[in-house]
């Protein structure tokens, strides 16, 4: 029989379910035993398949669909073994056969220097790297962390972050090695909060020495909104095609409460909309990001700000705000799951309506693949058998 239009629309409405599920689960967690399930998870993700609460972090759903969600005893989701597999139950109802995630073997090979390719950038599913240069925030030091950032608590961690501080070399080599392996179509590149100058210098370092050995390379630099907006376009000079200032809350009044630091220093919320949009005008539309963490403000007030800088042409990229230990946030709640579905279907019909496309959505901070995939739903991105397939970064090579 021949595929037909009311087909697919069958399929996808299968997997907007599934995507709804996925919010589901972060709500609401799941409770399974971990020796059994820890013989099914690929030896290189033994670690890095769990957050520091013990939650799964890297899944998909029978039909494709990401997920994730904590550990929860007193939870409708369980996750048992049968036959060798990982089923997803809700109360007593199957929901089908999960899918963990598997690591890249590129991530165990060493530099120069001894340390691992992981040790110095995580190889994504996506054919990409994620460099986190400095696992340390400046803003510590003044008492004006974020109240939910956690990023200096996970600095504690020396068996997840072995090296603080990665050099412009050892990252330049780790992405030799994963881009002679196909493993680095984009090159994503943040850190904590860090004295303006030092930034800009360190993101032309690193870029000066990937260019030793290529002409050119698929990166977006995660930075601050710089004081002097005039410095934006060597970040683009020196072969970065996308740039990225998170805002964190779009209310400018919550804004100032929940990141006191990002308030103070760098112009405040005005200067931090300015950098984006002037970024535009460097990079063009689609190429600006920024991210607002879903459920520390009204819902109304993140997706009005997911719009407006949508119309300026930057994609707007929103997470869904998890309480850490170690942060002023710690013990309260994220909002409920529907709370967060409401974000991603509406925020994921403004991108599509402002025209943004797939590799926009992926090449930004590390919160776009939360709403990417929704996106490739809604454009009919999938099989014919309605399965989502991995997503991967064009090759450069």
């Amino acid at each position: 029989m021949a595929y037909t239009e009311q087909d697919k629309e069958a399929q996808k409405q299968v997997l907007l379910e599934e995507a709804r599920l996925s919010t589901e689960l972060f709500e609401h967690g799941i409770t399974y035993d971990l020796e059994a399930i820890k013989p099914l998870l690929d030896p290189l993700e033994q670690k890095s398949g769990f957050n520091r609460a013990g939650g799964l972090t890297g899944f998909t759903l029978p039909n494709g669909y990401s997920a994730r969600g904590n550990f929860n005893r007193w939870t409708p989701y369980s996750l048992l073994v049968e036959d060798g597999q990982p089923v997803l139950y809700n109360e007593k109802t199957p929901i089908g056969v999960i899918n963990f995630n598997k690591g890249n073997p590129v991530g165990d090979e060493l530099l120069s220097t001894g340390e691992r390719v992981r040790d110095i950038v995580n190889v994504s599913a996506f054919g990409g790297l994620h460099c986190t240069y400095s696992t340390e925030c400046s803003l510590k030091d003044q008492g004006e962390d974020c109240y939910f950032c956690a990023v200096n608590e996970r600095a504690k961690d020396g068996e997840r972050n072995p090296v603080l501080l990665k050099s412009p070399k050892q990252v330049a080599e780790a992405y030799d090695i994963a881009r002679k392996n196909g493993v680095a179509n984009h090159f994503r590149i943040t850190g904590g909060f860090v004295p303006e100058r030092r930034e800009l210098e360190y993101y032309l370092d690193v870029a000066d020495a990937i260019r030793t050995k290529y002409d050119t390379f698929y990166g977006c630099a995660v930075v601050g909104a710089p004081a002097d907006l005039s410095v934006l376009p060597k970040y683009k000079e020196a072969g970065f095609d996308n740039i990225s200032t998170n805002i964190e809350v779009w209310d400018r009044n919550i804004f100032a409460s929940i990141c006191p630091g990002k308030e103070k220093r760098n112009g405040g919320y005005k200067h931090w909309v300015e950098s984006l949009e002037r970024s535009v005008d460097i990079f063009g539309k689609g190429n600006v990001h920024s991210t607002i963490v879903g459920g520390l403000e009204p819902k109304e007030s993140t997706l009005e700000g997911i719009e407006y800088l949508a119309s300026k042409g930057v994609v707007c990229h929103f997470s869904a705000f998890r309480p850490e230990k170690g942060t002023p946030f710690f013990g309260y709640r994220s909002p409920e799951a529907s709370f967060h579905w409401d974000i991603l279907d509406k925020g994921t019909d403004i991108y599509r309506r402002y025209g943004f496309t797939t590799l926009q959505l992926h090449s930004g901070p590390a919160s776009g693949p939360h709403s990417a995939q929704l996106f490739q739903i809604k454009n009919g991105e999938f099989t014919e058998e309605g399965k989502l397939t991995q997503w991967k970064f064009p090759s450069l090579d």
